[in-house]
């Protein structure tokens, strides 16, 4: 497991029935691959009808050629679970960057569009052409080998903590942040560290997500599996409140239905105390840190590859890359020309990096079943 702290970090972050992105009701239906325009024959920079960095080729002339070539097919299918700001985001920032090439975007809950995705890979009638999600539901589309492996020229601007080395990149991240309720809590008496929220004094007090296997898998990482374990069982007995959402346990923190929230998204906590909530996010956080990322990734037999490729490099330009800053997600960019949205979140942090190979999420779902939820089936009802 790579750890890093936030010293160059801070320098340098996508609904059962499918749903129209913007808003409304029903399947939102894909462009089936009629409007296509027919392979071109392959000539210079070509091969199979897709668009090849020739040797020398600069970075300008590639990408210029790549659009003219995803003119020809009309769209991009893209494939995600983001909410309706940041896909609207998105597209506005496609549709400025790329104005004659159309964009169709689907949206489902995580679980939905990934089963939409692997059933159209095993059925061979596979319609979407970017997949955007996190780490587990791009192993899951990878080991069914529905992933097409695309480099793009643009990556060679990412921070190394987040070049991937499997078919998929890293747009952006996410951040666990302990917060309290200011109302409730004075700032002076919380623990230095994740041990600390074991003691007597906090239980009762405390809130956790309701599915967050992902914010365990990073403590095991950071703390290793003996330590991990420990502080996992003492806080169980400690009775923490079970919450779904990040954004419903902030809202509930803030109401005082607990003092502490432990595992908030860094960029709603901030999104929230800059609106004048009574919460404040814990700094230093204590370490380590989980930091989960945000992936996307070209899909195998994808019915508009060039166009795929080119939603693939906006991603990593700056101007994509903005999309998600926007959101007060931090993006993955090396160099100083972003600014991190919430950098004095992440002041003084050792950051646990959960990339696709770097963490089991399987065993840490398990991990969390048995030890919250008495190893149920984990279906509980939502506070």
């Amino acid at each position: 497991m790579r750890q890093h702290t936030l010293t160059r970090f801070i320098a340098v972050m996508l609904v059962g029935g499918l749903v129209a992105a913007c808003g409304g009701d029903g399947e939102t239906s894909v462009d089936d691959g009629s409007g296509d325009a027919a392979a071109a024959s392959d000539g210079e920079g070509m091969e199979d009808g897709v668009v090849v960095q020739m040797d020398g080729e600069s970075r300008e002339d590639y990408i210029n050629r790549l659009y003219e070539a995803a003119q020809e097919e009309g769209t991009v299918a893209y494939y995600q679970s983001a909410n309706d700001d940041e896909l609207q985001a998105i597209i506005d920032s496609w549709n400025e960057m790329f104005p004659e090439v159309g964009f169709d975007p689907v949206s489902a809950t995580s679980g939905t569009i990934l089963e939409r995705a692997l059933l159209e890979s095993e059925s061979g009638n596979v319609q979407g052409d970017v997949y955007g999600g996190g780490s587990g539901d791009q192993v899951a589309l990878e080991e069914a080998g529905a992933l097409e492996e695309y480099r793009p020229v643009n990556e060679a601007d990412v921070a190394e903590e987040f070049q991937m080395e499997g078919p998929y990149i890293a747009v952006g991240y996410l951040s666990y942040h302990p917060a309290f309720n200011t109302d409730l809590v004075d700032e002076a008496d919380l623990p230095d560290d994740w041990m600390g929220y074991c003691d007597e004094e906090w239980r009762g007090q405390l809130a956790i997500d309701q599915e967050g296997a992902e914010w365990i898998a990073g403590l095991l990482a950071g703390m290793g599996e003996e330590a991990g374990m420990e502080f996992l069982q003492c806080l169980a007995a400690n009775e923490p409140r079970l919450v779904r959402g990040s954004t419903n346990r902030t809202e509930l923190l803030a109401s005082g239905e607990f003092a502490v929230s432990l595992d908030g998204y860094g960029h709603r906590l901030w999104e929230f105390e800059q609106q004048g909530a009574p919460i404040r996010t814990q700094r230093p956080s204590p370490s380590p840190m989980p930091v989960v990322i945000d992936m996307a990734s070209m899909l195998k037999d994808a019915p508009h590859p060039n166009a795929a490729r080119l939603l693939l490099e906006l991603f990593l330009t700056l101007e994509g890359q903005q999309v998600f800053l926007n959101q007060n997600k931090a993006g993955t960019l090396a160099g100083d020309e972003q600014e991190h949205p919430y950098g004095e979140l992440m002041e003084g942090a050792e950051v646990v990096v959960l990339g696709p190979g770097e963490a089991d999420f399987d065993e840490a779902f398990q991990i969390f079943n048995d030890t919250f939820l008495g190893g149920g089936s984990g279906d509980v009802p939502a506070p």
